[in-house]
């Protein structure tokens, strides 16, 4: 794995500060921010605090901006390629995620969840000027801090994940719509990371399961099949008139992994409860360049296999919390679509083993690494076998009860 040498990035933070110089976004300092290592990514600070045309004078103005360079490789390894034009159809997600913020009513009050503003993007450098939302800090972080019941008392990690599925489901329902054509059209050739979300994903699981071949034992036939279904998927054209497609986040789930980027921010400091409309509590929804035209299992089974990731691996039950609070959220599934969550569920629950560092020794005693496995494996194969009953007594039973079936 070969990553630029310190003299080369400090020549592209040169290069960026040189490229802002003559513009409203000229930085007098460039911090590099941790956290995705598929781009380059600094918080610049601005030489004049900025604010945007028409915005209220009584809204503060931005002193420090988030810029995002992209390449045609992943920023920590030059042989790995990516496909550059991944922002470009970040462009086009964040100019129409400009109008849709929603204030969202949890049991606990209300929340705010938006994307960052693209203030700027140069085509020719691919390096885009974003929002930047100073003190925040990704989900993942925040549930795994030892000061969680802190930032999230009582029930407030259920009231985050109550927030997030009912944001989910209101943006998949919004994309789905005939006023979001263009934008399907513009977002929907994301070739590039259709095929990288297929290869860490569908390519992947069976070749991990293999590794610990008593998990795959008796099961590799029917795996096998449900790979390729799966695979058919993304190589689909962009169609309308299935419910289940339709224009996804395509990388939303809290993990902090290698070619990932935490897709959800909460601001520091506790979370507030019977927050009012007025001054809600927020969630930020970023790293928008996966975008594309896909199953809308993608999206809801990541982020839940995420969530329980946190617990069986660190045994942070406020995940379970958030878990279930984002079930409730986003609302009563059609059966086949839950049958599919389940399943990718299972294979996302599985690929964790590749999203650690694959050098390393396992982080974790083997039996729990094979318990997770197992889980993923059974999941896959219960979805694909439409056992309701059996993942009735699983950790996505509250998805399959039977008034959250429609």
């Amino acid at each position: 794995m070969t990553s630029l040498t310190e003299v080369d990035e400090q020549a592209l933070a040169q290069q960026v500060l040189d490229q802002l110089a003559p513009t409203p976004y000229a930085c007098s300092a460039l911090n590099k921010l941790s956290g995705g290592t598929a781009n380059f990514l600094y918080r610049g600070t601005l030489t004049q605090p900025l604010r945007r045309p028409g915005e209220d004078t009584s809204t503060a103005a931005a002193k420090t901006v988030v810029i995002k360079v992209s390449t045609d490789f992943v920023a920590v390894n030059r042989d790995f390629p990516l496909d550059i034009t991944r922002c470009i159809f970040e462009e086009s997600m964040l100019h129409a995620l400009a109008g849709f913020s929603q204030t969202i009513a949890t049991p606990s009050g209300h929340t705010l969840v938006q994307a960052p503003r693209l203030y700027s993007f140069d085509r020719e450098t691919h390096t885009q000027i974003l929002e930047d939302f100073v003190d925040a800090t990704d989900l993942t972080t925040v549930l795994e801090s030892s000061s969680v019941d802190h930032t999230l008392p009582g029930s407030s990690s259920q009231s985050v994940g109550h927030a997030l599925g009912s944001w989910l489901r209101s943006f998949h329902n919004w994309a789905s719509a005939p006023a979001q054509r263009e934008l399907v059209a513009q977002v929907g050739p994301n070739k590039g990371m259709r095929q990288l979300k297929c290869l860490i994903t569908y390519d992947s699981f069976i070749e991990i399961l293999e590794r610990h071949p008593q998990v795959i034992e008796g099961h590799k036939d029917t795996l096998e099949h449900v790979k390729a279904a799966m695979k058919y998927e993304f190589e689909r054209p962009v169609t309308e008139g299935d419910e289940p497609r339709g224009l996804i986040h395509g990388d939303f789930w809290a993990g902090n992994y290698e070619f990932a980027q935490n897709s959800v921010l909460l601001p520091d400091g506790p979370w507030r409860e019977m927050q009012s409309a007025q001054e809600p509590n927020q969630l930020f929804i970023i790293d928008w360049e996966n975008a594309q035209f896909g199953h809308r299992a993608v999206d809801i089974g990541g982020i839940l296999a995420d969530f329980y990731e946190r617990n069986h691996f660190k045994g942070i039950a406020a995940s379970l919390l958030a878990m279930e609070g984002f079930v409730e959220g986003y609302g009563p599934l059609s059966e086949k679509l839950a049958y599919r969550v389940a399943i990718h569920a299972g294979v996302h629950l599985i690929c964790w083993y590749y999203r650690r560092n694959r050098n390393a020794p396992l982080p974790y005693p083997l039996p729990i690494v094979l318990d997770a496995l197992t889980l993923g494996r059974d999941l896959i194969l219960k979805g694909w076998a439409k056992d309701k009953v059996w993942l009735q007594t699983t950790v996505l039973a509250s998805l399959f009860a039977d008034q959250n079936l429609v």
